[in-house]
């Protein structure tokens, strides 16, 4: 491992960085409303702006999700659990912050082990914290909310979702391996 980058940290952002979590919500849904959403089709990252929904429903499917469909919530790209190691290998330590409800925490830490995530520590936000208060060199994250506080020497980078596709700004990735390559490794 480098000493020259050891004492940075990569913040990555769980659901829908790690966790492609709404293919799994529409899902529920889907079921719920007897509708036929996809993902693609959030193109809000508050989902009431897209969907007929109140704040509550969102989150009781959410909590649905995690509850009871944990081992059905795939990773966003293929082989990832490769390259957060080899993230973590090249000298970061790997962060992974993610907002929710307490109720949902264990099957957090399950869906991790379950795909072999690894990290060197997992932050649970219970509050409205901002991202950018805590202890990170690079935030990864799908929520233009949690980047636009980020100063230099920090670094925020979005992660490419239906909901962000209109947001400008300057780092951008649709997957976590072009951050290994081509941001990472410079």
């Amino acid at each position: 491992m480098s000493n020259s980058r050891s004492t940075k940290t990569v913040a990555i952002d769980f659901d829908s960085v790690l966790a492609d979590t709404m293919i799994v919500w529409t899902d529920e849904y889907n079921k719920k409303r007897h509708t036929n959403i996809t993902k693609n089709e959030i193109t809000a990252w508050d989902i009431g702006k897209t969907l007929p929904i109140w704040p509550d429903e969102i989150s009781e499917i959410f909590n649905k999700v995690w509850q009871n469909r944990w081992q059905n919530v795939p990773p966003t790209e293929p082989m990832q659990s490769q390259t957060i190691k080899r993230i973590h290998s090249m000298g970061y330590r790997i962060s992974i912050i993610t907002k929710r409800e307490r109720s949902t925490v264990t099957h957090v830490a399950k869906w991790l082990d379950y795909h072999d995530i690894y990290c060197d520590e997992l932050v649970f936000v219970y509050d409205n914290t901002p991202k950018a208060e805590y202890p990170f060199d690079i935030l990864i994250d799908d929520a233009p909310v949690n980047l636009i506080d980020i100063v230099f020497p920090r670094v925020g980078i979005l992660f490419s979702q239906p909901w962000n596709r209109d947001f400008n700004w300057p780092i951008r990735v649709n997957t976590l391996k072009e951050v290994e390559e081509k941001i990472l490794s410079t």
